[in-house]
């Protein structure tokens, strides 16, 4: 079996070489909640809907799933998913939390987990390549890395890399280099980027550090906007799309604060204006600035946006306009995709939602948490829901799973 096989059959053949940056598919193993293998799939499910929401990948014409959305009960491991993937993708850039933490991020409903590392297994696209990125992790230490590749045009396949205990293979697209000092607890592909001149390394490299990652507490302070003029007025102009009247903000000194302070100027073009600063906003103001200027930097790279707790303090309206902004090829013209968690069940509706795009996830009976789309879960009468049901009522109801037992 080809490893580009994680559950779908990815072919190669014809497959241009164009800008295409997507995650396909994202596996987890013995991770906090998640003691079997998970999957986190944006492989579209065979169901007839919102087909034109979907991205489709230029040569090969394969689609995938712009959105997809985390529902469960409190403690269930939706965070768990969002923060395990995101943590990979530090790792790679070089950031070691996730290495730090590995010894107490094993799944402890199993006392044997303890003895089995934590396991992820990635495939994504960049740059025209499609890439498959396997890691292993215990105890501080890297057990397994492996990065696989596909060149545009062929169905062969290549080994950027392969890392197993003290054993190293590096492949000729990497070039020759001494990694005799690499240390345990380093990623190899990041260890890698800065001493390769190979395009494909950069590009699978690349990937990782633009995806982002949008966390309940971000919005405590005031965020890091940015300053140049076309950006500041993008940021604007959506938030005024928003129906919120801010018109502009700078970083202004006040008079009885040691640090300068992020002003918002409020009102009408071309009427009166008045100023707050950012910790007089409402919460949800201070969340959406916070929140768009990454919603914006997405869809600009078309990189993975992760957003947990995307819905708190925010209006119904303003959760479906953030999501239609990924749904939309027009405004999302780079194939942008968003992962969050929600419990708002306002855009649980067969108008805004495909039905694989909404994931429900639980605990059944106490036991390791499972990941279920919609599209495939059964009913007690043995059918799927339908794509005419109200999901929302539905779900509350039960009806799918994934409630809290009071």
């Amino acid at each position: 079996m080809s490893f580009f096989l994680i559950y779908n059959v990815v072919s190669l053949t014809n497959f241009c070489n164009l800008e295409v940056c997507m995650l396909n598919q994202f596996v987890l193993r013995n991770y906090r909640l998640f003691k079997n293998e998970t999957l986190l799939d944006f492989f579209p499910a065979p169901i007839n809907e919102h087909k034109a929401s979907l991205l489709t990948a230029q040569g090969d014409g394969e689609f995938f799933l712009p959105v997809i959305s985390l529902y469960g009960p409190n403690g269930c491991g939706k965070s768990s998913i969002l923060e395990a993937l995101w943590n990979v993708c530090r790792l790679a850039a070089g950031d070691f939390s996730l290495i730090i933490a590995s010894g107490r991020s094993y799944c402890r409903l199993d006392h044997t987990c303890r003895e089995l590392p934590l396991s992820f297994d990635l495939l994504f696209r960049r740059n025209g390549f499609l890439f498959r990125y396997q890691l292993d992790v215990k105890q501080g230490a890297v057990l397994e890395e492996n990065m696989f590749y596909g060149k545009p045009g062929s169905d062969d396949a290549g080994v950027l890399f392969a890392r197993k205990a003290n054993e190293l293979h590096i492949g000729n697209e990497a070039g020759k280099m001494d990694f005799s000092t690499l240390p345990a607890g380093v990623s190899l592909l990041r260890y890698l980027d800065p001493k390769s001149s190979s395009e494909c390394a950069k590009a699978a490299a690349s990937w990782f550090s633009q995806v982002l990652f949008f966390r309940e507490h971000d919005y405590k302070k005031a965020p890091d906007l940015p300053s140049e003029v076309e950006e500041r007025q993008v940021i604007c102009r959506l938030l005024q799309a928003m129906d919120i009247d801010i018109l502009d903000y700078s970083i202004t000194k006040e008079q009885s604060f040691d640090d300068p302070s992020l002003i918002l100027t409020h009102g009408k073009a071309d009427g009166n204006t008045f100023f707050v600063s950012f910790n007089e906003e409402s919460t949800g103001i201070r969340k959406l600035l916070t929140l768009i200027p990454l919603v914006v930097k997405s869809l600009r790279l078309g990189s993975l946006l992760l957003a947990d707790d995307l819905d708190n303090v925010l209006h119904p309206h303003l959760l479906r306009f953030i999501l239609s902004l990924y749904q939309d090829h027009e405004k999302n013209p780079h194939h942008a995709q968003l992962v969050f968690t929600s419990h708002n069940t306002a855009i649980l509706n067969p108008s805004v939602m495909r039905r694989d795009e909404i994931c429900l996830c639980c605990r059944p009976e106490g036991t390791d948490a499972v990941l279920y789309p919609l599209s495939s879960y059964k009913k007690e009468n043995g059918l799927i829901p339908r794509n005419d049901e109200a999901y929302g009522k539905q779900y509350l109801e039960g009806r799918y799973g994934a409630n809290p037992r009071i």
